[in-house]
């Protein structure tokens, strides 16, 4: 009898981990990550390219509508995993229009540190959480498409390492979708746990 009884317990206790583990994965793929991929550009003719160097690949640790935020206003922003002092590349040329690099440290809105480039169409690329005195440009500069801009941090509202990278269209006041023309998978769009190599080179 205790022998039965054992088996039935080890069975629910295996059951139980089981089905919590089957309950957040149906929430990630229904609470998280891009809800209509036909409002994203297409990837073919997108401007954009992922913001960092060719070669190098980094892991999407919050994509579109995040489990920790990326919501509402923010819903279309990326996070990609990497070292404090990685480079950090300009997705698309345009012009630098702030930069802030003075603050140090993390914790709940604890000041953040970015770099903000404007580009023609009048949208903005921000990248956020830089180092401390991480940037490698200035307002006013021109970047090109693949530059390095910055080095990546650890710095304000930040859980780990890494670079938070969204498009934002002034006139809405929010994060606009975007694809990236260097993926060959996903339609372009970053998702959540997934390992992505970028071709983001400067122009020769």
């Amino acid at each position: 009898m205790r022998e039965i009884l054992g088996r039935r317990t080890g069975h629910v206790l295996l059951a139980v981990p089981l089905a919590l583990l089957a309950a957040l994965a149906a929430a990630y793929f229904v609470f998280t990550g891009p809800t209509d991929l036909a409002a994203y550009p297409d990837a073919s003719t997108s401007p954009y390219r992922l913001p960092y160097p060719a070669g190098k690949t980094w892991l999407c640790v919050q994509s579109n509508r995040g489990i920790v935020s990326h919501r509402e206003g923010e819903r279309f922003a990326y996070d990609f995993a990497m070292p404090e002092g990685s480079e950090v590349c300009a997705a698309r040329e345009g012009e630098v229009v702030a930069v802030v690099q003075h603050h140090d440290g993390h914790g709940y809105r604890w000041p953040n540190n970015k770099v903000v480039v404007r580009h023609d169409d009048g949208t903005l690329g921000a990248y956020l959480h830089i180092r401390k005195d991480g940037s490698l440009v200035a307002e006013g500069d021109k970047v090109s498409q693949g530059q390095v801009i910055a080095l990546s941090g650890h710095v304000g509202n930040s859980m780990l390492p890494h670079l938070h990278f969204h498009i934002s269209d002034p006139a809405l006041g929010e994060t606009v979708p975007v694809s990236f023309a260097d993926m060959n998978r996903h339609r372009g769009v970053p998702r959540m746990f997934r390992r992505y190599m970028s071709g983001n080179a400067p122009p020769p």
